[in-house]
């Protein structure tokens, strides 16, 4: 090479790095919105000045595994395994939001957050505080349910407070000032908790998205009251809205009475930020008000509710076939959802997580009922498994695809390109006996490759190739090497076929 090549040569190199030190400074950086609170303007939601709008999940046991849907194993507290890989089953499926009834209500029980009247449970706080973290960690925003689903309290959660009231009308939740005291009682212990793990009150976090005042609590209110006059019962928003206002007056109101289906004088709140209704086919002959839930119901509400200055969100949704017949069914409510701009964003009706051992959580609300699990409440209808499990009611082939339209249905909502599929974590085998492995389960898979090694030298054999899913573990090798020295792993794939590391041989 010449002198001169050689000059070029260090001339283009020096040019080169001055390009990447002055102009690589300058290119944009993610912003890391965490910290922000999303606010409403108007009849939408904001984030950072921007339109925020979203699709996610119901989590009801974030707080609390078996306290809404009867388990007769629970109530417990779930695992930090058990948070994080349904955390990441969303953001894996594009949620923004995520609603957990469990994170601001559970009353009555020893591990509750308020087991007795005025006593607080500090143990209940630290799942609570591992779940808010964990959200955040993840850019997921929550929807904090303040009275809600008790499975084993007369009435539900308000149900609690007359008992411990001495109250025998559902009525007086709403209108006695001993009954609206121990619940606002109730709401300031949330609210101002310090989170032990990050330091910051919930009432500072902007992870949290809304504080809610109940879920679906105005229903009894309606199934008591044969006039169907709601008057005396409405100033209660308004009261519990004025009161979370006066202790946090940074997160947005949500109510969630569904007083405005059978009033719409509950429309002029001046309190809520939100207000939303739940919405299930299944369940139209019990809170429809005589409506039959089609798509177009989605808009009529999100019109009604928007004329009054509030933004409308669509807090439950069911997904499944005893809701929607068919994946077509599915899809036009799906797509209503997208195009309607009066509809700020929406969580459906519920997703389950991987076990700890093997397989997926069990199914709550559990029957063995085949007639019952289609026409009640079970979990055999509403329990989404983002693999696919069939029940009583859904088949997993079934399951697993209509997980994907709600995917793709999340992205359109945040106005974001549909990704490829994030690459699963390895599993980890948690069992294994004679021909038998069991492996805690890989978030964002959906089926699984097992490799046996015989003798430590002894090459990798494929011995089920993508044959297995979280509902086939523990799975039994079927032909077992009956001799010591057997290894295995396993390998987990998502929806694109790609797969992930195999996971530690045991």
């Amino acid at each position: 090479m010449t002198s001169i090549s050689k000059l070029l040569v260090v001339v283009l190199a020096t040019v080169a790095v001055l390009i990447v030190a002055v102009f690589g400074q300058q290119l944009p950086q993610p912003v890391d919105h965490r910290s922000e609170f999303v606010r409403r303007a108007g009849t939408s939601l904001q984030l950072s000045g921007k339109p925020f709008r979203y699709s996610g999940p119901n989590i009801e046991w974030l707080g609390l595994e078996a306290y809404g849907p009867h388990d007769p194993l629970g109530p417990r507290y779930p695992t930090h395994f058990e948070v994080d890989d349904a955390l990441d089953t969303a953001k894996e499926m594009g949620a923004r939001v995520v609603r957990s009834q469990t994170l601001g209500d559970s009353v009555g029980c020893e591990l509750c957050i308020e087991p007795r009247l005025g006593v607080f449970n500090p143990d209940a706080f630290k799942p609570i505080d591992y779940a808010i973290k964990a959200a955040h960690d993840r850019g997921i925003r929550l929807i904090v349910t303040l009275a809600g689903d008790c499975a084993t309290c007369a009435l539900s959660g308000p149900g609690e407070y007359l008992e411990w009231t001495h109250q025998r009308d559902f009525k007086a939740f709403f209108t006695d000032p001993a009954v609206i005291a121990a619940f606002e009682k109730h709401i300031a212990a949330v609210v101002n908790h310090k989170n032990g793990l990050t330091g910051v009150p919930y009432k500072d976090d902007p992870t949290i998205l809304a504080w809610e005042n109940c879920n679906m609590c105005g229903l009894g209110i309606v199934w008591t009251s044969p006039s169907r006059d709601l008057a005396p019962y409405l100033p209660w928003v308004d009261i519990i809205g004025k009161f979370i206002k006066s202790v946090d007056a940074r997160h947005l109101y949500l109510d969630t009475t569904g007083f405005f289906r059978y009033d719409n004088s509950a429309l002029d709140a001046k309190t809520p930020d939100l207000i939303t209704f739940e919405y299930y086919p299944h369940w139209d002959a019990l809170v429809s008000a005589g409506q039959k839930t089609t798509a177009q119901t989605f808009s009529q509400d999100a019109a009604a509710v928007t004329r009054h200055g509030k933004a409308y969100i669509i807090n439950e949704f069911g997904w499944d076939v005893t809701d929607w017949p068919t994946r077509d069914d599915l899809q036009a409510v799906l797509h209503t959802m997208e195009t309607d701009p009066n509809i700020s964003g929406d969580d459906y009706w519920a997703l389950q997580a991987h076990a700890d051992s093997f397989g997926w959580q069990p199914i709550p609300a559990n029957v063995s009922n085949a007639a019952y699990a289609q026409k009640g409440e079970s979990g055999h209808w509403w329990a989404l498994y983002y693999g696919g499990l069939t029940t009583l009611v859904n088949t997993s082939d079934d399951m697993r695809a209509r997980a994907q339209q709600l995917r793709n249905h999340a992205y359109a909502m945040a106005g974001i390109p549909v990704p490829p599929h994030q690459v699963p974590p390895p599993p980890v085998i948690t069992t294994k006996g004679i021909g038998l492995i069991g492996w805690r389960g890989s978030a964002g898979a959906v089926s699984y490759s097992v490799q046996r090694q015989v003798g430590e030298y002894g090459p990798w054999e494929t011995i089920c190739d993508r044959c297995a899913t979280d509902a086939d573990a523990p799975w039994p090798d079927p032909k077992p090497a009956m001799m010591l020295g057997v290894k295995y792993r396993v390998i987990a794939y998502n929806a694109d076929g790609t797969p992930s590391a195999p996971s530690a041989a045991r």
